[in-house]
């Protein structure tokens, strides 16, 4: 499995990448990404079969990240789990209408290995 973890704070994406660890996956990729340019890079130029992007980064935001992959038929289909600390119910509804998975901040290993098992199990597909 390719994790791409998209998150301009280093300190809270080596965080999710240590949360990660502690999951019981077989994991042959994880890369991390620090602002959404790179993200989109990194999606373009490996394949990824999970990607964790914060909504609230500098340069390109989270839903900028997600419109640009929308447009983008290489990287359209990645299912994608949003992470947010914002407490806005319209944006919980637009994200989850979507497809796409939601994750609230602050959050425990436990609730990331949930959404992430989910996703692998086939139980929920997440795909922006």
């Amino acid at each position: 499995m390719n994790i791409l973890v998209v998150e301009n704070h280093r300190r809270k994406g080596t965080g999710i990448i240590q949360m990660i660890g502690k999951i019981d996956l077989d994991i042959e990729n994880l890369y991390q990404a620090n602002d959404g340019n790179e993200g989109l890079e990194i999606l373009k130029t490996y394949f990824v079969d999970l990607m964790l992007v914060d909504i609230d980064m500098l340069v390109i935001d989270g839903l900028e990240v997600l419109g640009k992959m929308r447009s983008d038929t290489d990287c359209s289909e990645v299912p994608t789990i949003v992470i947010s600390s914002r407490r806005d119910m319209k944006l919980f509804n637009a994200v989850t209408s979507s497809g796409l998975g939601y994750l609230h901040r602050p959050f425990s290993w436990r609730m990331l290995r949930q959404k992430i098992l989910k996703f692998k199990n086939g139980d929920a597909r997440y795909v922006v």
